[in-house]
């Protein structure tokens, strides 16, 4: 059912609720279930209901998420449903197109809290690397690793909210709710595939989840779930043009007329399993123990770019042919969380302690080192990566009657977290420099190989690093009426971290006026912050390879550093501070007869010291500094820095119609629409150290990555039809128009605004059995095509899309409930 609803679990006064998803998968809606829905777990402000929401949220429940296809993930379904969330499908080399980049408001997934049951989910081992994204750098949390089949809902805060829950929570926050049924259950198993009027005929997934619930004690529950999917790679790579071999005689060989659609990149080959239990215990009347944790485990293949046999990837004796790598990923995750929460002389409190990890092995096979000739590996282990978070949490709240309207309700509590970060060399034989040349009497005589695994991204020992921290927060929060109609909130949270990001103090003030029953004003201001991630801090990286200048080969080594290094300190690699924010917004909510829901936000976000990737510095001055500190003059270096200021404003509107039909009969109308521009305000003016050597860190292309490269409209419009056992839901979205910078104007690439179908038919066959057959993108719509060349036979398409390059999807769904 679609609804909106107060923001559960620890979601504070300041934050409420407002808005709808715009959604698949509604049932049938009585009037007050769409104007009076009210959610409150463990809430530390007033319950309320939908229109009396004191900032806008989206909510998605177990039915909407049931309705997307076995081809959409937990961030795919929040990019489809709300409009200011974007989650980009990406042709990426590396685990990008599995950990795919996502955000809120136009910012990215370091920007989003993420909180399960209302406590803070930890963070990925994996660090976007992916260029040509807003989202390049970002350290976010995972929420495909947590079963579909355990949610209950989906929340969605589109406001800030560091001043109750600390770092990231700066576009908003998102708050996973688990199913809490003591009995009952579901299983459902989906499958589908791709069909493009291309001809292709790839991308089969099948998915199969369920969950079910159990009687705990006097009062209680465990509820279980699991989900596991197994993805078949979909690719749209074209010929590539030019000679694969070397000519024989003086004439083309004979093999180029072999097939040369050669890319395998696209999305990957991927197996998951996730499991997951959620229980609460009453121990007596005062007091519940609860308890949740969850474990998975997937693993990805992502093709790489063909290497040609006429060239130094190439060892023939090994591939004579030339080969395709794969990039592979090996991941664990696990999460658990336990607490206690009572009430005692009217004070509600909560202690909790959450435990997470994450490790991602990386790898790459049918590839080689072709610096170690004929005596390469084809498979190698390239790096692993670990994330560890460790949270305690107390929080305290109570209603206190003074004489206003409502109880003044305050809240107040502490945080104490400790992260580590670490990541470990791969193969010696994966990143060594063999040395070899190509033998007298081959085409490149005398050259050297290629050094390092390829398809992969290689650390050495240089690069490993181990980093971990320490912080302690504490926080207040107090919502109150004056009058009846008048609702205000503030909150102030203190914050102190043991390493560069120092010290914080955030606040946020809240309130809502409702004129009458129908129509109200709302507004908050809040700064915030983003502690800078340790993965940000200690990722490392380094490349040798071979260049030729004027004829002669040149050892060239181009690293990723880290600050605290001799490198980096000497190209002034500067200790990662914090991101800053400032929020403001404001709207209004306006209901028209017991039907009709409409909500208006607009709002700024102004985000400096903003964390970004400097590109590769180089050149005779860069030359001369690493000369003067002992370093090889063929270096070049890139490293994260507190780099630029930047501004988002927006305006979001949600409109929602439901008009009863009969008796389990409805029409629900939906439509969202969110406007969002970023603006650079800022670039860091460059070290002194470098200034007098005019370089630019963050060029023309850098910059348009941040302001250009996702929609700044996006309007979703959906109709939901329910006629007794049989629906229809139906939901079109228009992406608007997206560039592509480069370094010069020459090289831009705009592409046009585009309208997305999906529809899902279901038919409730008997009480416990439902079929479905629907689509995702179902009249197999593309963006526009590239205007630059390409010789390597890569897709023509945006490599990172707001809805893909792999056209329909077009599954089948069966569904059991008990």
């Amino acid at each position: 059912m679609l609804r909106v609803a107060l923001l559960s679990s620890a979601l504070s006064a300041g934050v409420g609720t407002a808005s709808q998803a715009i959604a698949q998968g509604a049932p049938a809606a009585t009037e007050a279930e769409t104007d009076s829905t009210i959610v409150v777990i463990g809430n530390r402000s007033r319950a309320t209901t939908v229109i009396d929401s004191p900032a806008p949220i989206d909510v998605i429940d177990e039915s909407q998420l049931a309705t997307l296809g076995a081809n959409s993930s937990l961030r795919d379904a929040l990019g489809v449903l709300l409009p200011s969330f974007n989650s980009l499908t990406v042709s990426s080399s590396s685990w990008n197109s599995v950990a795919r980049p996502a955000g809120l408001r136009g910012l990215g997934g370091s920007h989003v809290l993420v909180l399960v049951n209302g406590k803070r989910r930890h963070n990925s081992s994996l660090l976007n690397l992916s260029t040509g994204s807003v989202y390049q750098g970002a350290n976010s949390v995972d929420i495909d690793l947590i079963p579909a089949a355990a949610i209950k809902r989906i929340e969605v805060l589109r406001d800030g909210a560091a001043a109750q829950y600390g770092s990231d929570a700066i576009a908003g926050v998102i708050n996973i709710v688990l199913k809490d049924d003591a009995q009952g259950g579901t299983l459902s198993l989906n499958a589908g595939k791709r069909y493009s009027y291309l001809g292709n005929s790839d991308g089969r997934n099948i998915e199969a989840g369920g969950n079910i619930g159990f009687r705990l004690g006097e009062g209680g529950f465990l509820n279980i779930a699991a989900n596991a999917r197994d993805n078949n790679h979909a690719r749209r790579a074209i010929p590539a043009t030019g000679a694969f071999y070397y000519p024989a005689n003086g004439q083309p060989d004979p093999r180029e007329n072999r097939d040369k659609t050669a890319f395998t990149g696209g999305l990957p080959d991927l197996r998951a399993l996730t499991i997951l239990y959620n229980a609460e215990l009453p121990l007596s009347p005062g007091a519940t123990v609860y308890s949740s944790s969850t474990w998975s485990t997937r693993e990805a293949v992502i093709g790489q770019n063909f290497r040609r046999p006429n060239s130094t990837n190439a060892v023939l004796s090994i591939f004579p042919d030339g080969y395709a790598p794969n990039y592979t990923l090996d991941e664990r995750d696990f999460q658990a969380l336990g607490g206690v929460k009572g009430e005692s002389g009217g004070w509600n409190w909560d202690i909790s302690s959450t435990y997470g990890e994450n490790r991602s092995k990386n790898g790459s096979t049918n590839s080689l080192n072709a610096s170690l000739g004929s005596a390469s590996p084809t498979k190698f282990w390239t790096f692993t990566a670990k994330f560890k978070q460790w949270t305690n949490n107390v929080d305290v709240s109570k209603g206190v009657d003074i004489g206003l309207a409502e109880p003044l309700k305050i809240s107040f509590g502490a945080e104490h977290r400790y992260e580590q970060f670490q990541t470990i060399a791969g193969d010696p034989a994966s990143y060594a420099n063999g040395l070899y040349r190509y033998p007298a009497g081959t085409p490149l005589a005398g050259r050297y190989a290629t050094i390092g695994a390829q398809g992969a991204i290689v650390l050495t020992p240089e690069d490993a690093a181990k980093l971990s921290r320490n912080s302690y927060a504490a926080y207040v929060d107090i919502g109150f009426n004056p009058i009846p109609q008048w609702f205000v909130a503030v909150a102030g949270r203190a914050e102190h971290y043991d390493d560069s990001a120092g010290d914080t103090l955030n606040g946020k003030f809240t309130t809502r006026f409702d004129f009458t029953d129908n129509f109200a004003i709302r507004g908050t201001v809040s700064n915030g912050f983003h502690a800078p991630a340790l993965a940000q801090s200690a990722f490392a990286q380094t490349s040798n390879q071979y260049t030729t200048v004027n004829g002669v080969q040149t050892f060239i080594t181009a690293k990723s550093v880290r600050p605290g290094t001799p490198i980096g300190d000497a190209l002034s690699a500067k200790a990662l501070t914090p991101e800053k924010s400032f929020n403001l917004s404001a709207g209004f909510t306006y209901k028209l007869g017991s039907r009709l829901n409409l909500s208006v936000d607009a709002y700024q976000i102004k985000l400096d010291d903003r964390i970004a990737q400097t590109g590769y510095l180089t050149g005779a001055g860069v030359s001369a500094i690493l000369v003067a500190n002992g370093f090889d003059p063929n270096y070049s270096v890139r490293y994260f820095a507190n780099a630029i200021d930047t501004r988002t404003r927006g305006v979001e509107a949600v409109l929602n119609y439901l008009q009863p039909l009969g008796v389990d009969k409805s029409l629900r109308l939906t439509a969202g629409y969110n406007y969002n521009k970023t603006k650079i305000t800022s670039v860091a003016a460059n070290p002194a150290e470098l200034a007098a050597l005019n370089l630019t860190l963050f060029d023309r292309q850098a910059q348009g990555y941040i302001d250009r490269n996702l929609p700044r409209t996006k309007l979703i419009l959906g109709q939901d039809l329910a006629l007794g056992n049989l629906k229809l839901n139906l939901r079109e979205t228009r992406y608007g128009k997206v560039a592509f910078l480069g370094t010069a104007a020459a090289s831009d690439q705009f592409y046009g605004a585009k309208w997305i179908a999906d529809i899902d038919l279901s038919f409730q066959a008997t009480k416990n059995v439902n079929v479905a057959i629907g689509a995702n993108n179902f009249f197999d719509t593309y963006p526009d095509k590239n205007t630059l060349p390409d010789t390597n036979g890569f897709p023509p398409y945006p490599a990172q899309s707001p809805f893909g390059f792999y056209g329909g999807y077009y599954y089948g769904r069966l569904s059991f409930s008990f």
